[in-house]
């Protein structure tokens, strides 16, 4: 009699696990529905980023003005800016798609590149009071402000030297 008692216990004991391994089985499958879901609205999501930094470079090299001495920047600094312009979409997907930080990804695209030195850019961050917070902040959002201060930056004339 005890064994039966013991056998009965054992085989709800069972039913009971093979009851709650269905319920993780199917709270398993919706789960990962789910996260389909997100990876596909993530994945568009990114790519709507990116059409959108593609535009934003666009309207930002048309701003920029093509000689030096119609802006407040040297021509050095005038290249660093179309850099910064033109490495906006790569820096946008590349800090869409894995954790890295703008200065990151625009340092290791400029050694593949051969041009700008990542120094140089620095240089030109420390000197200009406007570009040098948004720098030091490095993160995605302050990388666009950054283009388009810079931008505006170089847009402007040079300061008249008044001789008295």
């Amino acid at each position: 009699m005890i064994w039966m008692l013991l056998i009965g216990l054992i085989v709800v004991a069972m039913l009971y696990i093979l009851w709650q391994m269905e319920q993780i089985g199917k709270t398993n499958k919706a789960l990962q529905v789910k996260l389909r879901l997100r990876d596909q609205e993530l994945l568009r999501l990114q790519q709507a980023a990116f059409q959108l930094a593609e535009q934003q470079k666009s309207m930002l090299e048309q701003q920029l003005p093509q000689s030096e001495a119609s802006s407040v920047l040297n021509k050095a600094e005038l290249e660093a800016v179309r850099v910064l312009c033109q490495n906006l979409p790569l820096v946008v997907k590349e800090c869409c798609s894995r954790p890295a930080t703008p200065q990151q990804v625009l340092n290791s695209q400029l050694r593949r590149q051969k041009g700008i030195e990542p120094a140089q850019i620095e240089l030109m961050m420390k000197k200009h009071s406007r570009l040098t917070p948004l720098w030091q902040n490095n993160s995605l959002m302050s990388y666009l402000q950054l283009c388009s201060v810079a931008v505006t930056l170089a847009g402007e004339p040079p300061a008249k030297v008044s001789s008295l």
